[in-house]
């Protein structure tokens, strides 16, 4: 899955799928926007103003308890998808935080708009209901990782997703960060790091995290990462690959 959309010059994969006729009803609504690290995108029973297409960057989406004590990561969202998903079902308002996690660019239009455009469209819903089934299944599997994978598991999983979605030579990630991503002390990342890069898998020096070995990362997984992914692939190719 690494950066596909790379080779698109509509630069999120959503926006690439779509039609000529559905891409040219869509574009005149579209903003360019610019992403910051923690930018608050949606907020739990919240109402969405805007969504987003990411061309670069990685947003995560946190599912929080009813009282507010509670968080955990269901899932990441880079250039192969989209937010406002409260929207696109028309179950407003959002039941998640979404926030950007590396900062980037891409595109937005507003809520309003797009739920005219989807009324408009059937075939523009159908595009962005796609990405929302494959989030789902991403999300499952998260769920499925945290209940079954061990920590360095876990990590690599996550770090072969966020791969996918951030270009250049590695990532730029604190230990908070992750533990914070994993649900998990950071005394607990770092030994899973230090297991990960003792396998020669990654090179991890002060915050700058390099896959080096993407295969045995995902043999590491052990089945916990792939699933979404194949399913992204056979959803949206031929432009995807």
């Amino acid at each position: 899955m690494k950066n596909a959309a790379r080779l698109n010059s509509r630069g999120n994969l959503i926006l690439s799928s779509l039609s000529l006729a559905d891409y040219e009803l869509l574009e005149p609504y579209l903003e360019t926007v610019q992403f910051r690290a923690r930018d608050c995108l949606e907020q739990t029973n919240k109402k969405v103003e805007r969504i987003y297409f990411p061309y670069r960057g990685l947003i995560s989406v946190i599912a929080v308890s009813q009282n507010k004590r509670h968080e955990s990561e269901a899932g990441i969202i880079g250039w192969e998808g989209m937010t406002g998903a409260s929207v696109v079902l028309r179950s407003e308002p959002a039941l998640t935080n979404v926030f950007v996690q590396i900062p980037g660019d891409g595109r937005a239009v507003l809520a309003g708009d797009l739920s005219m455009l989807m009324a408009m469209s059937s075939t523009l819903r159908d595009a962005f209901l796609k990405h929302i089934y494959v989030f789902l299944i991403q999300a499952a599997n998260t769920a499925l990782a945290n209940a079954r994978g061990r920590l360095d598991q876990r990590l690599a999983r996550w770090l072969l997703m966020a791969d996918d979605r951030v270009p250049g030579d590695g990532l730029h990630l604190t230990h908070e960060f992750l533990a914070f991503m994993l649900g998990v002390r950071r005394a607990g990342v770092t030994i899973a790091l230090q297991h990960l890069e003792s396998q020669g898998l990654i090179c991890n020096s002060r915050g700058h995290i390099r896959l080096i070995n993407r295969s045995g990362l995902e043999q590491c997984c052990d089945g916990l990462y792939g699933v979404a992914e194949r399913e992204l692939s056979r959803l949206f190719a031929p432009r995807y690959g």
